[in-house]
């Protein structure tokens, strides 16, 4: 999958087979720029008593690395007081470095049923969704079927990726039309299998982000957000715009893919209008005790969606705006270029990131009687960080932060209301 070669030339001999010299291309320096990061458990399971959390990245020019995070306390004795004070000192250290020799592009995390620990799902130029296993600290690849041509290309799927919260099954779709679905089980020895791909394609639609929705145990479902294209091919399409009527740009959609575990089939079951700025997704957790459905950024607000939601009004979302800062321009909006759900034990709350680095905390209050109805969202600037490419908080209280541009950094949380 990984391994891109440059055919340098051929000599050879009548007589003799020819020999192939190739040329291999070895970084004397790693790139610092980050594609993508995600938080979870890689190579052992967490334990109750030493609870550990891991991050793997995707940097620019193919590589992977996997870092823990570490905390160590030293004490230190004080002269004037008789008590011992603890100091604590966190960071983290290096685990493994994959070497893949290709473009990365995507990134997704899977825990597959009856797993203690979270498996890589990598998206690349090969033509090929990978899957690998960190366990021991050591690269593992597990499967790497093949679905399409090499290259970057706007129809090969590898430009998104979204997994099942459950572990059932990934999406992996392209920039324009194609999606495909991976259904993952387990063989009799436990291993970790991967089923041949289900079709979900749209002709002349242009896919914004993709994500995995919490649906409990029930069919998994993917959240979709695209828009449709007019077809220059269609008869009328020159007339409507010789009348004007064409000269709109098309609605962005949410939609919801469903995977039939019974009929292994792939359907698109619901889709709603959204704005037309809208530019990222996060899902929320669901089943019994949560509300499930989607958070959709984009300039100004932040939206709640979901299928079966409706208000008095009719509606079937619940919208919350940003702040704004005093001397931003009146006429230029801002725009939501990231968010992150964290679970707590008895609630949870997600993060918001603007195009100009302030971090908003998204208190989504529920029904309390009904734990899975959203009755309201509250916003509140909580403070401003790097432009980041993602955000990821861990269950120690902290929130990695791969920027943009500069340094990226680990910050911990010194209190959560």
């Amino acid at each position: 999958l990984f391994s891109h070669t440059v055919m340098v030339n051929q000599m050879g001999k009548s007589g003799a087979g020819p020999a192939d010299l190739k040329l291999l291309d070895v970084s004397l320096k790693h790139a610092g720029a980050i594609i993508t990061s995600a938080m979870g458990e890689f190579t052992a399971p967490s334990q109750k008593d030493n609870p550990q959390q891991e991050i793997v990245l995707l940097r620019a020019g193919g590589t992977i690395e996997l870092f823990r995070i570490v905390e160590t306390s030293s004490s230190s004795n004080n002269v004037n007081d008789d008590d011992d004070d603890e100091d604590t000192r966190t960071f983290i250290k290096l685990i493994t470095r994959v070497e893949t020799r290709s473009v990365l592009r995507s990134m997704a995390i899977v825990r597959p049923s009856g797993e203690k620990r979270d498996l890589v799902v990598i998206g690349a130029d090969g033509g090929c969704v990978s899957i690998i296993d960190f366990e021991g600290g050591k690269s593992k690849l597990l499967h790497c079927p093949s679905f399409g041509k090499t290259g970057c290309r706007r129809g090969t799927p590898g430009q998104y990726l979204a997994a099942d919260p459950k572990g059932r099954a990934i999406m992996i779709s392209a920039t324009e039309k194609r999606k495909l679905v991976y259904v993952l089980n387990r063989d009799s020895t436990g291993r970790p299998t991967i089923a041949s791909p289900l079709e979900a394609h749209r002709s002349r639609t242009i896919v914004i982000d993709t994500v995995g929705i919490d649906n409990g145990y029930d069919n998994p479902i993917f959240a979709s957000l695209e828009y449709q294209y007019p077809d220059s091919d269609d008869p009328g399409h020159d007339r409507m715009k010789m009348l004007g009527v064409g000269k709109t740009s098309p609605e962005k959609q949410l939609a919801y893919y469903e995977l039939d575990l019974g009929l292994n089939h792939v359907s698109r079951r619901w889709a709603t209008n959204t704005h037309r700025t809208a530019c990222c997704l996060c899902a929320l957790h669901g089943g019994s005790d949560g509300p499930s459905g989607v958070l959709v950024g984009g300039e100004d607000w932040i939206e709640y969606l979901h299928e079966g939601l409706e208000s008095k009004e009719g509606n079937n979302k619940i919208i919350c705006a940003i702040p704004r800062r005093n001397l931003h321009p009146a006429n230029k909006g801002i725009l939501i270029t990231q968010m992150t759900v964290h679970r707590l034990k008895k609630s949870f709350f997600a993060l918001a990131q603007s195009e100009l680095g302030d971090l908003y905390k998204l208190t989504i209050r529920l029904d309390p009687n009904d734990k899975t109805k959203i009755v309201g969202m509250t916003i509140n600037l909580f403070d401003t960080l790097p432009v980041a490419n993602s955000l990821n908080v861990s269950k120690l209280g902290m929130i990695f932060v791969s920027a943009e541009f500069g340094d990226h950094t680990l910050y911990r949380f010194d209190r959560i209301d």
